[in-house]
């Protein structure tokens, strides 16, 4: 399969921010949600103390920025015992969308990572 993304340069956490980056590839690229907003903000196996202290969330596809979310509440879902769920806004014009940030999550199989937590 040929690349998605145009690369827009490697991302760096310059401004010491707390981010919790997650990999929605497939609810993402096979479109199983009506945006990405519900593709980012659901049902995650996470430490939800630590979630609550994140500054951004980056939604990652293929190594990618393909979205950049400031939440404002995390809550445990009633739908799926022991997952989480955030609310929040989504930053269209951020300047992370489309950085190339492979670098950073190597080979994992966890689709949950924190940078600077």
């Amino acid at each position: 399969m040929d690349e998605p993304f145009r690369d827009y340069g490697y991302f760096e956490n310059k401004k010491n921010k707390k981010i919790l980056c997650l990999n929605v590839s497939r609810t993402y690229l096979l479109c199983e949600r009506p945006s990405l907003y519900e593709c980012t903000r659901k049902y995650w196996r996470l430490n939800g103390n630590r979630a609550q202290h994140a500054d951004l969330v980056f939604a990652i596809s293929q190594g990618y920025i393909v979205g950049v979310f400031k939440p404002t509440r995390w809550f445990l879902s009633e739908e799926y015992i022991g997952r989480w769920e955030f609310e929040g806004e989504q930053i269209e014009d951020s300047p992370y969308i489309l950085m190339n940030i492979s670098h950073l999550l190597g080979k994992r199989q966890n689709p949950v990572m924190y940078i600077n937590m």
